[in-house]
């Protein structure tokens, strides 16, 4: 078994597809099934159902989980015996949707103006989504909003943010928001649940949703009266004094909103992340 073979195994089982992971890999379509055929007669175990693309099977499953283990000491073998002290090379962060629109972009530009060696790609999902990429190293680090995770990660930073209720610049009052539709992200967002918890508390049991997962989609829809929503403070505060929309505070018991820039405890700490690391501190200290 090469690590060759265990790259190749990966991208097939995360693509789902011969045809596409050989797009990935740059490779030509029939030495990756040759490659996935030789693991699979080595091991004498069957990796994939072959029906409607690549479906791991269990044995299949149990070696992705190794596959991503070794692959990933390889790289960060490779990283640390090249690490001059210099930031250089990739760095690969994840972010929810707010994070990626709000604060982040000044962050990744100034870091970048500082360490224009390091390779930085930013990937945009939901948390929970992160945090399963960072837990099979797919991911350097990410920012979510997720708070109770298991020991396989590290939690180098912890930010508090502050959620307002928003309305059109017209709304005079907070009870006129009450019965508006609310322009908000999918279900299984955590700034949705405390939403629902605070109205709830409110006598309001139901609520109409109009569902976007794009924050600046949100905004406008906002500013435009099509509804209402629950966002970071920090998002809407020039829009504000702009007179674009107005904002109501709520108890702080469901406006003090956290959010985690994590790691896997497993992961060395680089060069790169460490800078990274620092100006992030600092930055959120200077906020």
């Amino acid at each position: 078994m090469e690590s060759q073979e265990l790259r190749i195994f990966q991208a097939v089982a995360k693509a789902g597809s011969i045809t596409k992971a050989a797009q990935v890999l740059g490779y030509v379509q029939s030495n990756v099934t040759a490659r996935i055929q030789q693991l699979e007669s080595e091991l004498n175990r069957q990796l994939f159902y072959r029906q409607r693309g690549m479906v791991l099977t269990p044995d299949g499953a149990k070696l992705l989980r190794y596959a991503e283990k070794i692959t990933h000491l390889l790289d960060e073998a490779h990283m640390v015996m090249n690490d001059s002290g210099e930031p250089a090379g990739p760095l690969l962060l994840g972010a929810t949707h707010t994070s990626s629109a709000n604060y982040l972009p000044a962050i990744l530009a100034e870091y970048s103006k500082l360490y224009p060696k390091v390779e930085l790609a930013l990937t945009t999902d939901y948390s929970d989504v992160l945090v399963e990429k960072v837990r099979r190293f797919e991911l350097h680090g990410a920012f979510v909003k997720t708070e109770n995770l298991d020991d396989h990660f590290v939690q180098e930073m912890v930010m508090e943010e502050q959620l307002v209720l928003i309305a059109s610049a017209d709304v005079k009052h907070v009870e006129e928001v009450y019965h508006k539709p609310f322009l908000m992200n999918t279900k299984g967002c955590p700034h949705r649940e405390r939403l629902e918890e605070w109205m709830g508390n409110n006598g309001i049991n139901k609520i109409r949703y109009l569902e976007f997962n794009n924050p600046d989609a949100i905004i406008q829809g906002v500013i435009s009266g099509l509804g209402a929503s629950f966002v970071v403070k920090s998002s809407i505060q020039e829009l504000e004094k702009e007179g674009k929309l107005r904002s109501f505070n709520i108890p702080e018991e469901y406006s003090s909103a956290k959010k985690f820039f994590i790691r896997h405890k497993d992961s060395v700490m680089t060069s790169t992340m460490s800078t990274f690391i620092d100006l992030l501190k600092k930055s959120v200290q200077g906020q």
